[in-house]
């Protein structure tokens, strides 16, 4: 939660203010108590602004798939919930239980709590306390005062000085840590499968070598770990084993599930001379929240990543 402390007669034009006594600190010894006025529109203005930042590089960092819509909406809620902590009967918000309920409250908003949204929620949270450290790191350096309330202890950082930190780390996530989103130059994104009502999400790497192709009308299929079948169809109970003899289990879905599409699609790699993959059609395909116009997911019986970070191969 960041604030603005400035005179009253500097900033008149604010819509709302809220007026404190705080401590001047010099080392360890309280140098004076004075009266401050907190601007409530300020507040929330640039509690937004960093906020969006702040999602704009966990989003960044991740390849998630939380539309700009969603960010926005989760950016205007931290901006309120600064706001809500200023407020005389709502102060328990500012808590160490206030603050966790906040920030779990803007990561459901903007990641949702499905799939691989924890990898978001972790992020932002280290996103954000880099960006505290650097605010920290900048007060040392510049030398600006501390000022107390309660237990807690504010700085006197403007506004701007703290939307354009906020942009630093959003840069420096950009340039520095753009590996975290590309695997070897090629994407990360979030892929979206869905059947029978059933929905599950996934990291799949953009791969411009993944050529899967049905033979017949040449639709791209997308290639995922046969993991996400089995929640996809969690009555079947398939396993590894059965994806490894893709013609016996195209046979027994047939059997078990007539009105499910279920197909084989050939397929060729390094050092095999060709196989085959069970596909099934799907109700819908996404990509970061986007719909593909294919349909149709091949599943492979083994890991199609080398390390672990993504379960799956489209198209690049």
């Amino acid at each position: 939660m960041f604030c603005r402390l400035q005179s009253a007669k500097l900033h008149n034009y604010s819509l709302f203010t809220i007026h404190y006594s705080f401590i001047r600190h010099q080392g360890c010894l309280v140098q004076e108590v004075f009266p401050a006025v907190i601007y409530i529109d300020e507040v929330f203005a640039v509690n937004a602004a960093v906020n969006w930042l702040l999602l704009l590089t966990a989003t960044a960092i991740t390849g998630g798939g939380a539309g700009r819509l969603r960010l926005g909406l989760g950016a205007v809620f931290g901006g309120l919930w600064a706001v809500a902590v200023w407020l005389p009967h709502l102060r328990w918000l500012g808590s160490l239980p206030g603050e966790l309920l906040g920030f779990a409250g803007l990561c459901l908003i903007c990641f949702g709590w499905r799939g691989p949204a924890w990898k978001s929620w972790l992020w932002f949270f280290g996103v954000s306390c880099a960006f505290a450290g650097l605010v920290l790191a900048v007060t040392a350096l510049l030398r600006i005062p501390a000022f107390q309330r309660g237990s807690r202890v504010y700085y006197r950082v403007t506004g701007p000085l703290l939307i354009l930190l906020a942009g630093g780390v959003w840069l420096i996530c950009r340039l520095c840590l753009d590996r975290f989103a590309r695997h070897r130059g090629r994407e990360l994104v979030l892929l979206g499968l869905e059947l029978k009502g059933r929905r599950v999400l996934c990291t799949a790497l953009r791969d411009n070598g993944n050529t899967l192709r049905e033979p017949v009308t040449g639709e791209a299929v997308p290639v995922a770990q046969w993991q996400l079948a089995a929640r996809l169809l969690p009555e079947l109970e398939l396993t590894a084993e059965a994806f490894a003899d893709p013609p016996a289990l195209l046979g027994r879905l047939r059997a078990l599930d007539p009105p499910l599409s279920a197909l084989l699609v050939p397929y060729r790699a390094v050092g095999v001379a060709g196989g085959l993959l069970l596909a099934l059609r799907l109700d819908r395909i996404t990509e970061n929240g986007r719909p593909l116009r294919t349909r149709l997911a091949a599943f492979s019986p083994t890991q199609v990543s080398d390390g672990g970070c993504y379960e799956a191969l489209v198209q690049g």
